[in-house]
């Protein structure tokens, strides 16, 4: 791209969400549930533990935020595991909520509400006292104000209340195939400005001014392709991420041709099964808000 080129801002001034919401995405999302499912869940048990929170069913009645939750799958999945709990999972997407609030039925101990993350949450929400457990997951890397959103995480969470958080490295996917290098170093740019990574470099800063302490995080890698079931399952959550990226890369960037895009990823999806070999990388970090912070409402 020439110096100077003026990329148009994707989507909306709430979010820099990279991927076009249509149809293929929503099946991305629930492919990355399936694939991530059990280890949101001992990642989520985690944080439990570090707040000091029951991770037996039988007790466990604390309260959880789930934030930029789209479809609510793993809102469901919290409240499904802990049928004391009582669970939220908020979206600025009313389509997403309705979609999310149907998924969830006569479920009793969850509920959805449309909310954009650049506003407080209602005090109602708060249930006076706070929350014991927000969930953020890949959700906070697109959106703008950071640092905004974890000072009112931070005031919404009760003291020693806790926080968990999905997002992605960089790089966060890596193939050995000459059309996937093709593709991601068209991203590469785009991926910068959207302030993706500039997340993974400045989040314990973040936390820290926002008033959370006790941060661990960790990198979860998961083998793509490789000639195993586990590996084909993760190739096909790496084709569904770069065939919905094309919007973001074609349309908005304007860093690759439309057929240049179409030719990799065809090449990319017809490439026998033992010749891809490479990774899907997610990090993982929980924190707890501390006793004092300096937080905004």
């Amino acid at each position: 791209m020439e110096e100077g080129t003026v990329v148009p801002r994707p989507f909306a001034t709430h979010s820099n969400y990279i991927f076009e919401r249509n149809l293929d995405d929503r099946q991305r999302l629930a492919r990355q549930f399936r694939l991530l499912r059990e280890d949101f869940d001992l990642w989520f048990d985690e944080a439990l533990r570090l707040g000091g929170l029951s991770t037996d069913e039988a007790e466990a009645a604390w309260s959880a935020l789930d934030m930029g939750c789209g479809e609510g799958q793993y809102t469901r999945e919290i409240a499904r595991r802990y049928p004391l709990a009582s669970v939220l999972g908020t979206d600025v997407d009313a389509a997403a909520i309705a979609g999310a609030s149907r998924a969830a039925g006569a479920t009793r101990n969850v509920r959805f509400l449309v909310h954009d993350a650049r506003e407080a949450l209602p005090e109602a929400v708060l249930r006076g006292t706070g929350l014991d457990v927000v969930v953020l997951w890949m959700v906070l890397l697109y959106l703008p104000d950071k640092q905004g959103v974890l000072h009112r995480l931070a005031a919404a969470l009760k003291p020693g209340g806790v926080l968990l958080l999905g997002y992605i490295p960089d790089p966060a996917l890596r193939l050995n195939h000459p059309s996937a290098a093709a593709i991601m170093a068209a991203g590469d740019e785009m991926v910068r400005r959207s302030g993706m990574v500039e997340l993974e470099t400045n989040l314990g800063e973040y936390l820290r001014a926002a008033g959370f302490v006790g941060a661990t995080t960790a990198l979860l890698r998961y083998l793509v392709g490789a000639g195993t079931s586990g590996g084909q399952r993760w190739f096909g959550y790496a084709l569904d991420s770069l065939a919905v990226g094309r919007h973001f890369l074609v349309d908005v960037g304007r860093t690759m041709e439309g057929a240049d895009y179409d030719r990799h990823l065809e090449r990319l999806a017809s490439a026998p099964v033992l010749s891809i070999d490479g990774e899907v990388r997610f990090l993982v970090t929980v924190a707890r808000r501390a006793v004092s912070s300096p937080h905004v409402r």
